[in-house]
């Protein structure tokens, strides 16, 4: 079954995020969908032509930010958690098109207590792979939490989504 996953965040105060905020006109504005059968999260995209490096060839932080965010949602939808990435690993096997339909495919490989560590591949149209990522993700204690966010931004809406 394949599922939309609801972005939750837009209420969260100062929200504005590049990949995911559906208001932010120079973002993305990606939605992420659960295969909960296969155990992963992928979200499509035809990037426009100005998110180029070289000329047809999607920019490489471009493509990093499109991993982490699948990873970051491949996360959430799992563990319910507002984690952060504390490291990305990323392979450039292929050059990335700029301007055919791309699949960002996420799934959790490792969990060690509130680490997280998920695999994310770049799929072009043909369905090749040509960047594949291990990102790493640390759930952060509250405390935490508020002092690099900020407490303020922690409705009552958000607790839930805090670690103990």
């Amino acid at each position: 079954m394949i599922r939309e996953i609801e972005n939750i965040f837009l209420d969260f105060p100062g929200y504005g995020c590049f990949a995911c905020d559906p208001r932010n006109e120079l973002g993305l504005r990606l939605k992420f969908f659960s295969d909960d059968r296969k155990g992963e999260v992928f979200t499509k995209i035809t990037p426009d032509k100005h998110l180029e490096g070289f000329p047809g060839i999607l920019h490489g932080g471009i493509q990093c930010a499109l991993m982490d965010e699948v990873a970051f949602w491949t996360m959430f939808d799992k563990y319910q958690k507002i984690a952060l990435t504390t490291k990305v690993d990323m392979d450039f096997l292929r050059p990335v098109g700029a301007s055919s339909e791309l699949t960002v495919i996420g799934s959790v490989d490792n969990e060690n207590g509130s680490k997280i560590s998920v695999n994310v591949r770049i799929l072009d149209s043909s369905e090749k792979v040509c960047t594949k990522s291990r990102i790493d993700y640390v759930i952060p204690k509250r405390a935490v939490t508020y002092r690099v966010m900020g407490k303020e931004r922690f409705t009552e809406k958000y607790q839930i989504y805090l670690d103990d």
